[in-house]
Parts: structure tokens; C-alpha cells; sequence
């Protein structure tokens, strides 16, 4: 049997973060609409911060297909703006992260038993007003496995769709990375009933590597921005994941996406030409 393995496109989200790129709302718009041709699962429009309710709103209304989610943190204004944002998707999720390894809680001064708090509490929250709901932790490859498998059951328990595993910091090598995803999904509580996700960045280069790597390893999301374009030396190139998967069906066998091979020259072009529009 085929298993497909979705894409999640955050092009105009963590794509447009201190990349040097930017959009106006009617140029993302139209780049929303091409995801859309290009049959992405998913697409993350943005942050839940007071300016961005009202742009996220025009947005998620702009596409029909494909699960349409704005990322917030733990805290519940920023969870509540999000949800507002994806209120007029026709399909809407929202994406709560929080930090799970030491480096990044001393950074927000909270406890690993604070932020398990606020991660429930907030999923249970946006549990209540939508179905799709992920939990990403934040710099899940520098973080203790322990914790990681406490956070992601409590997650589950709280009613998390999908379970996101990000190497926010491009620290994870793909033999490391590939076998941390497969022990958490053995250990996690639940882990079987929901969608595993992964969001890698590319400063070693290691952003495709590390999502075949996981994708061996049973994770069914790919989180990732087209031509790669991101925060210091961008995201995971969605072209190259696609293609790989394409490419060597001899290593991957059934595994496949959805996405339209034909349409990915036509959106890394979009993406160009609004980009040096803007």
C-alpha cells in the first residue's frame, strides 16, 4: 500500500523571517493560490501577533484545499489571534510550539514542568475551537529524550493532531536525527494515533538528509519552504524532498506526496518574481 507523506509548506511564514524577503499581502495572495495548484497538504500563513490577525484572515480565506494554519506560541493570546487569523479557512489548524531543551527554556526563563503546562493548556484551548491541532518542540534535537517523549504524550493527551520534531538550530546529523524520530514515536504515549512532523534548517545542509532520514524512520510531514529560502541559510528545500522521494523509488518504494511535480518550476519562479517585486 502507497503511504503518502504530507508537505507543509511555511514559505510565508518561517520562509519571510530575517530572509531578506518580503511580500505584500496581494503578492502572498497569489503565491497561497500557487501552493494550492502545486497540491501542498498544508500551509502556514503566519504568526499570531496583533498586526498579522487581520492579513492572516485574508489569506486563509484565499485557498480551498489545503489545511491552512497560523503558528502561535504557548501563551493563549497569542493562540487566540492565531485562531482568529485561521477562522475563515476552509480547512483551519494552528501550530503551538514551545521550548524543550535546556538552551532554549533558560532563554525564556521557564521550567521543563512550565512549559509542559502551558503546551496542555493551550492544545486543550485550541482543542476546543478546531480539530487540527499541532504541538512543535522547539529545538527537539538539542533536548532530552525523556522530556521530549513526557511533553509530546501530554501533547497527545491534550489533543494534538500532529507531533512536530524541529532541529531549529541545525545541530541534528541525519543518523542521529532519523533514529530520534523513530525511538519517540516507539515511546510516546499515543504517538500511534497522530501525525509525526518534522521542520529541519539547512545551515550544515543537512535539511533534506534529516527529513529522508526521519521519513525512514515512519515521520509523515515535511515541513518545508520552497527554493529553501529562510533564516540564516534557509529551510528545507520542498523541490529536493519531493524530488528524492520521486527520484529513488528503488530506496522509498511506495512512499510519495501529492504534490504536482509539474507545478514545482512554476511556483519557485512565482516566488522570484514576487520576491524582487517587493
Amino acid at each position: 500500500m502507497q503511504r503518502m507523506v504530507k508537505i507543509l509548506d511555511t514559505t510565508l511564514r518561517d520562509g519571510l523571517r530575517n530572509s531578506g524577503i518580503t511580500m505584500r499581502l496581494e503578492q502572498k495572495i497569489l503565491f497561497a493560490r500557487q501552493l494550492e495548484r502545486l497540491a501542498v497538504d498544508a500551509i502556514e500563513i503566519g504568526y499570531g501577533g496583533p498586526a498579522e490577525v487581520e492579513p492572516m484572515r485574508q489569506l486563509a480565506a484565499a485557498v480551498t484545499r489545503p489545511v491552512v494554519l497560523g503558528l502561535s506560541r504557548v501563551n493563549l493570546k497569542d493562540v487566540s489571534r492565531a485562531l482568529r487569523g485561521v477562522e475563515p479557512a476552509k480547512r483551519p489548524g494552528i501550530n503551538i510550539f514551545a521550548p524543550t531543551s535546556d538552551a532554549f527554556l533558560r532563554k525564556t526563563a521557564i521550567t521543563q514542568g512550565q512549559a509542559l503546562e502551558a503546551s496542555v493548556t493551550a492544545i486543550a484551548y485550541a482543542k476546543r475551537h478546531l480539530d487540527h491541532v499541532q504541538f512543535s518542540a522547539q529545538d527537539a534535537s538539542r533536548s532530552d529524550p525523556d522530556y521530549l517523549v513526557e511533553v509530546f504524550g501530554a501533547a497527545v493527551a491534550a489533543g494534538a493532531t500532529v507531533l512536530c520534531m524541529t532541529d531549529t538550530t541545525s545541530h541534528a546529523l541525519p543518523s542521529e536525527f532519523g533514529e530520534l524520530c523513530g525511538r519517540l514515536r516507539a515511546r510516546v504515549a499515543g504517538g500511534d494515533s497522530v501525525v509525526w512532523s518534522v521542520h529541519c534548517h539547512n545551515d550544515l545542509g543537512l535539511g533534506v538528509a534529516n527529513c529522508l532520514a526521519a521519513i525512514e524512520h515512519g515521520v509523515g510531514q515535511v515541513e518545508c519552504t520552497v527554493n529553501g529560502v529562510g533564516e540564516r541559510l534557509g529551510n528545507t528545500p520542498l523541490g529536493q524532498v519531493v524530488n528524492a522521494l520521486r527520484v529513488r523509488k528503488d530506496a522509498f518504494g511506495s512512499l510519495s506526496t501529492n504534490v504536482s511535480f509539474e507545478q514545482l518550476e512554476a511556483t519557485a519562479a512565482l516566488l522570484m518574481e514576487v520576491s524582487e517585486a517587493a
